[in-house]
Order: structure tokens, then sequence, then C-alpha cells
């Protein structure tokens, strides 16, 4: 938690935001590569998950890979539920889950990731079936990034029978999607003794322009144009696989946020990206709110977060 509110302190002082690898420049002088997000059901692209600590030997960079994972929310419960169509807050069933992603050259990437409700009950038109991401994404500080992603109420199945007050299901409404642009930059020297407890931890950082073409609004259960938001964040990591991250979002258009568009997001635990590896996370991104914001019922609590086991595999 020490780490966690350091991290808090340096995105108050103006830091920016998601994460990308930084290996330590003090002994090297360059960069590893970036393993894409891995935030499958609940993220957002703003919100990277932690990278590889040490630069992969060129056997090591696989094209394709596998990740199955055991996701449990906190709270299972039903209180609180917010959403309506294609957009709402995370599922409270626990799920299994399986991502395969696919960097076909470059930095240019696709995936897409499947769901099992194991409560299947408590699953809402907004829990999606799967979601799909694609884009570019260099890891490189003074680079641009350009990611799209759909975690919205895709269906494998649609029904053409929607209940009472139900909108008829689709198997993915591409333009309630998000488009995020980034610019990722490195921690200035001058800052690293200031933000880090030891030398050989990381801090990456970069800022993010996000667009959602069309969006659920819960007030007037209708669907929208153009939510827009800035998000500011960074991610603090060790060489031991352990980190912590916080994202900082803000709205132009306060009247466009749902009690389920967060104000910030965090998360901390242990993550592996080599291939074999097992992975424990614990991540928020329910409808936390700033002190000064009120914050809808059921929402933005500790307990609205979820608990992550997972595996991964490449080839």
């Amino acid at each position: 938690m020490r780490t966690l509110a350091m991290l808090t302190l340096g995105l108050a002082c103006g830091l920016p935001c998601s994460a990308w690898p930084v290996e330590d420049v003090n002994r090297a002088g360059t960069f590893p590569e970036m393993i894409p997000s891995w935030e499958l059901s609940r993220g957002t692209p703003a919100d990277l998950d932690p990278p590889a600590p040490l630069e992969p030997a060129p056997e090591e960079v696989k094209r394709l890979r596998l990740r199955l994972s055991l996701d449990t929310p906190l709270r299972t419960t039903e209180g609180g539920f917010k959403g309506s169509g294609f957009q709402g807050s995370p599922a409270v069933s626990p799920t299994l889950q399986a991502e395969l992603r696919y960097n076909p050259h470059s930095y240019w990437f696709g995936g897409i990731a499947f769901y099992r409700y194991l409560l299947e009950d408590r699953q809402r038109p907004w829990n999606p079936d799967f979601t799909y991401t694609f884009g570019y994404d260099d890891w490189h500080p003074g680079t641009f990034s350009l990611v799209y992603g759909n975690y919205g109420g895709n269906r494998l199945f649609p029904d053409h029978g929607p209940g009472p007050g139900q909108a008829p299901e689709q198997r993915t409404r591409f333009n309630q999607g998000q488009w995020s642009l980034g610019y990722k930059f490195a921690l200035p020297e001058a800052l690293r003794p200031l933000m880090l407890f030891d030398e050989k931890h990381q801090l990456g950082c970069s800022i993010n322009a996000n667009l959602t073409p069309r969006y659920t609004d819960l007030k007037s259960l209708s669907t929208r144009e153009r939510k827009r938001s800035y998000s500011l964040g960074c991610r603090y990591s060790t060489p031991s696989n352990w980190y912590a991250n916080v994202t900082l979002f803000h709205y132009p258009d306060r009247t466009q946020q749902q009690p389920w568009d967060p104000d910030f997001t965090y998360g901390l635990g242990y993550f592996d990206w080599h291939p074999g590896t097992i992975s424990i996370q614990y991540n928020n991104y329910s409808g936390n709110r700033y002190p000064s914001h009120a914050r809808s019922p059921g929402q933005g609590m500790p307990r609205n977060g979820s608990i992550s086991i997972s595996w991964s595999h490449a080839w």
C-alpha cells in the first residue's frame, strides 16, 4: 500500500498515464519489449497490464499468446447493479476467461477474449460473452499508440426476442467501443530518486485521449454520441514482478459520465509475462469517485474490484 500511495502522489503531481515497460536505464539505457494489455473484461485501452521487466531474448518474442484466467469479484450480490443496453457495471459473477492475442507485425496487434459466467443468472445484457481489441501500441517512450477496445455486451448467439424494455441483442455494436490515442514518455531522471523506493524499481507513464462514438445514457435510457474522456496514470513495478497502478480520468462534459464510468481505476499484484507462469492481480474498474464527486450506490468501493489468477502460453 505504501507503493500505491506513492504512485497516487506522483499522479497528483502531474505525471501521466497508462503502463509501458521500462528497464533500468542506469544499467542498460534501453527498454524492453511490451507485452500488450491482458486486461480483458473490465478495463479500457487506457489500462494496460504490467510490462515485461527485462528485455526478452529474440527466441522469446512470440506472435501468438494464450491467456487463461479465473476472475472472481469480491462482491457477488446484485445490489448496486448499474447498466442499460450494451454498457454497464462489471459482472458480479466469477468468470472463466480465455484470450488469444496475435502480433502480426511490429507493434500491431489484435485480440479476442471469451467468458464463461459461473453464476449464469447474474450475467446482464452489458456483460460480454466476448471482447475484442486491436491497434498499434509501441511501448517506447516518446511514441504514440492508437487502440480500439470493445468490452460491452457482445453476444456469441444473440437473442432475437428480447424481454420487455430490452433492446434486441446484437453480436456486437462496433460504434459503442472505445478508441484511445495515447502518448508514452519516460520518468525524468531528476524525479527518479523522489518517486522510487529503490533504483531498480520503475515507474512507467502515459496520457490518453478516449472517445466512444455512441454510448448508453442511463438517465434517458437511450444512446448518445461522442463520449470523451482523458486519462492520466502510472504503473510502479519492481524487478520481482510486483506492481501497483493508478489511472485518473477527466470527463470534459460531466453529463456524459455514467455511474459505472470511473474517476479513477487502480490495481496491484504479481504479474509475470513469461509463458507458462502464473499471475495474481487485484483490479478495480468500478465507478470509483474523487472525494468531491458523489458516488452511485453500490459502486466505487474496494469490494467492487476483483481478484484474478491467470496462466499464459505462447507460440
